[in-house]
């Protein structure tokens, strides 16, 4: 092994300059494009998820891992920190909905019912999901870290939703429970003792 393999490895932290340069160039590019065609305030939305993108791919975030970690290796750490952050984002969002306009914009929740078509499709995603070794998140994470394999499972899962949206009369049509807000229908101390 070389001194500079165990360097890097020693530091934890390596990039290739050359294609983190051509990347960086081309998000520049894309943002100015967004902010020219529509506004600067979706350029900055894109730019803020760019950020994100960086700052989770390098915290190794992922939803699949942590749960696979549980029931493989029996670490409860990835999925006890997945539940804080649902926990979290209840806490701050179940009352800012209730609210309805906490800052005068409107807010609302997307509230859908549940039944059939998403058994059918959780099924059909869960499946999926262990085939192509990855969900979305995971799927995209994976390709923006350079995964030349996972191209094919996105390609799929790009058919897979073209597919799925060409036929969701359809799948509105099966039977389903009404949508309902946990915090419309228990208020918001009850909603949050729901979720």
């Amino acid at each position: 092994m070389s001194e500079t393999t165990l360097n890097v490895r020693a530091s934890g932290f390596s990039f290739d300059k050359g294609p983190a340069a051509v990347t960086a160039i081309l998000f520049v590019i894309v943002a100015l494009l967004i902010a020219q065609a529509v506004d600067i305030h979706q350029a900055a939305l894109y730019g803020l998820g760019g950020l994100l993108g960086i700052a989770l791919y390098h915290a190794s975030f992922g939803f699949t891992g942590g749960w696979r970690r549980f029931s493989v290796e029996k670490r409860g750490r990835a999925m006890r920190a997945q539940l804080l952050m649902i926990g979290i984002a209840a806490a701050a969002f179940i009352p800012l909905l209730a609210i309805g306009a906490p800052l005068g914009t409107p807010i609302v929740g997307a509230v859908a019912p549940v039944g059939v078509s998403v058994l059918v499709g959780a099924f059909m995603f869960g499946l999926g999901m262990q085939l192509g070794g990855g969900c979305g998140s995971g799927t995209l994470f994976t390709v923006g870290g350079g995964s030349a394999r996972m191209l094919l499972t996105l390609v799929f899962f790009i058919v897979g939703a073209v597919i799925g949206t060409a036929h969701l009369p359809m799948w509105l049509e099966l039977p389903s429970m009404p949508p309902m807000s946990l915090g419309t229908e228990f208020g918001i101390w009850g909603g949050l003792g729901v979720t």
